[in-house]
C-alpha cells in the first residue's frame, strides 16, 4: 500500500526537495518529480546549483528523451504522470491527488507556509486518508 509523508511549514519547496532527494538517492530508491513544466525548470536549474560540491543525477523529460537515458536517471522531471510510472516515489508538485498513485510505494508531499499551499495541502491529506492511505506528517520549523 502507498505510503504518503507531508512535510508542512516548508519555507523554501525547491530547496527541501533537494535535501529529500538527497536522501532518496542515498537510500537507493528512484523519484518520480510530477508537476507543472514551469516549475520542474526551475527545480532542475535549483538541482544543478543546489551544492556545488554534489550532484544529485536527475533528468527533466521531454518528449525525445531517449528509454535508456531515462531508465538509468535516479531522479526523473516531468509534467507527464504516466513517464514516472516505474519510479518507487512520487514527489507531487501539483496541487491535486496523482491519479494512480499506487502505482508508487511513496508519495512525497512539501507544503509551505502559503495560506494558497496549506489550503490545498489539506485538501490532498484529506483525500489520501478517505483513500486509507497510510499518512505521515513531519512540521517543518523555520
Amino acid at each position: 500500500m502507498t505510503e504518503v509523508n507531508f512535510y508542512t511549514g516548508v519555507p523554501d519547496r525547491q530547496v527541501y526537495a533537494c535535501r529529500l532527494l538527497r536522501k532518496t538517492q542515498a537510500a537507493g530508491l528512484t523519484v518520480g518529480i510530477w508537476g507543472p513544466m514551469r516549475l520542474l525548470e526551475r527545480l532542475d536549474q535549483t538541482l544543478w546549483t543546489f551544492d556545488p560540491g554534489e550532484f544529485l543525477p536527475h533528468l527533466l523529460l521531454r518528449a525525445d528523451t531517449p528509454a535508456p537515458l531515462r531508465e538509468r536517471t535516479p531522479i526523473l522531471l516531468s509534467d507527464q504522470l504516466d513517464a514516472l510510472a516505474g519510479c518507487q516515489v512520487l514527489l507531487n508538485f501539483e496541487p491535486g491527488v496523482p491519479p494512480g498513485l499506487e502505482r508508487f510505494e511513496r508519495v512525497l508531499e512539501l507544503v509551505s507556509t502559503d495560506a494558497e499551499q496549506v489550503a490545498a495541502g489539506r485538501g490532498r491529506f484529506k483525500a489520501y486518508k478517505a483513500l486509507g492511505l497510510t499518512l505521515n506528517h513531519h512540521v517543518m520549523s523555520a
